[in-house]
C-alpha cells in the first residue's frame, strides 16, 4: 500500500494538483498525527485568517498608494519616508487560499482595495486632501502566496519522511504518531519565512477588541488607553463625539471625530504616540467603528 506522505510530496510537485486538494490531504495527515500547530495553519489557509489572528509574512503584500482626483483620475502618492510608506501600503490578505486563487484568475489586469471609514479619514487628514485613497495591486501580486503555501506543504511532507513518518495508505502507526509529537522539526510554524515574527513589526495589524457594545464610551476609552492613548487625547475624543452628535445617514463619521483621528495619526507619524502609523490607523478605525456600531 502506498504512503500518503509520499503521495503528498508527489502532488506538491505536480502543478496540475490544486492547492485546495493539497491542503485537504495535508489536513487529514495533521488530524491523524494530532499535530495541532500544523493543523491550525492548514485550517487558516483553507478557511481564511480570522480578524485579530496573526497573518503570515507572505500574506502581507505591498500595493501602490493612489489618490483619486475627480478630474485627473488616479494619482500615485509619493511618500518620502519608507517606514510610513510601508505602514500605509502593506495590506494583510486574510482570505482563504481558494479566494486568493479566485482573485488571481479573475483579475488579470490587477485589482484595487479602497480605504474607508476612519482609515480614509486619517489618510485625508495626513495628506491634507479630500480625495478617496486606495491601494492598487498587480495581477501577479498574490501568486507568491499560492507558491509559498505549496512550497510549505512540500517542506512539511519532506520533514515528516526524514523523521520516519510516512504512513501506510491513510493510516499511521502509534510509533509514527509518537515520533510526530516528539519531533520539533515538523511544526509548520517553525519553517523560516512561513509565519515570521511580526509581534512587534511595523506591519502588525492585529487588534485586541474589547468593545462589546456600541455607544459605550467607557469601553472605547479603556480600549484606547490599552493602546497607549493618553487621557487628554481620550477626553478630546469624547468632546469631539459629543459635538458631532453621532454619524450621518451614510454612516460617515463627523468632522470633529475625523479631525481627532487625523491628529492622532500625525502623533503616531511623528513618534509622540508610541505606536506605528499603520497600527494607529487600525486601532482608531476598529475602535471608533465599533463604538458607532459600524462593525
Amino acid at each position: 500500500m502506498s504512503s500518503i506522505i509520499l503521495e503528498l510530496q508527489a502532488d506538491t510537485l505536480n502543478d496540475n494538483v490544486s492547492i485546495k486538494s493539497l491542503l485537504r490531504k495535508a489536513y487529514a495527515i495533521a488530524i491523524k498525527l494530532s499535530v495541532e500547530d500544523s493543523k491550525q495553519w492548514i485550517e487558516a489557509e483553507m478557511n481564511g485568517y480570522e480578524s485579530g489572528t496573526e497573518v503570515p509574512m507572505y500574506r502581507q503584500i505591498k500595493g501602490a498608494l493612489q489618490a483619486i482626483n475627480p478630474v485627473r483620475g488616479p494619482i500615485p502618492v509619493q511618500i518620502g519616508d519608507d517606514e510610513i510608506e510601508d505602514s500605509i501600503s502593506v495590506f494583510h490578505f486574510r482570505q482563504s487560499i481558494a479566494e486568493i486563487e479566485d482573485i488571481i484568475n479573475k483579475h488579470s489586469k490587477g485589482f484595487l482595495i479602497p480605504f474607508s471609514g476612519a482609515q480614509l479619514a486619517s489618510l485625508q487628514t495626513f495628506f491634507q486632501e479630500d480625495y478617496p485613497f486606495r491601494l492598487s495591486f498587480s495581477a501577479t501580486s498574490l501568486v507568491p502566496v499560492v507558491d509559498n503555501v505549496r512550497n510549505t506543504i512540500l517542506q512539511w511532507a519532506l520533514k515528516l519522511e526524514q523523521e520516519g513518518v510516512t504512513g501506510e495508505g491513510l493510516s499511521f502507526s502509534s510509533e509514527e504518531v509518537k515520533k510526530a509529537h516528539m519531533s520539533t522539526n515538523i511544526n509548520i510554524k517553525n519553517f523560516q519565512g512561513v509565519l515570521g515574527d511580526v509581534t512587534d513589526s511595523e506591519l502588525t495589524q492585529n487588534l485586541d477588541m474589547t468593545i462589546s457594545e456600541s455607544n459605550n464610551f467607557e469601553e472605547l476609552a479603556e480600549y484606547l488607553s490599552n493602546h497607549n492613548v493618553q487621557q487628554t487625547d481620550i477626553t478630546e475624543l469624547k468632546q469631539a463625539i459629543e459635538s458631532d452628535s453621532g454619524i450621518d445617514s451614510t454612516s460617515q463619521i463627523g468632522s470633529n471625530v475625523s479631525s481627532w483621528i487625523g491628529s492622532m495619526c500625525s502623533k503616531a507619524a511623528s513618534g509622540s504616540w508610541a505606536i506605528s502609523l499603520a497600527t494607529a490607523a487600525n486601532v482608531l478605525s476598529a475602535g471608533i467603528n465599533k463604538f458607532y456600531g459600524l462593525l
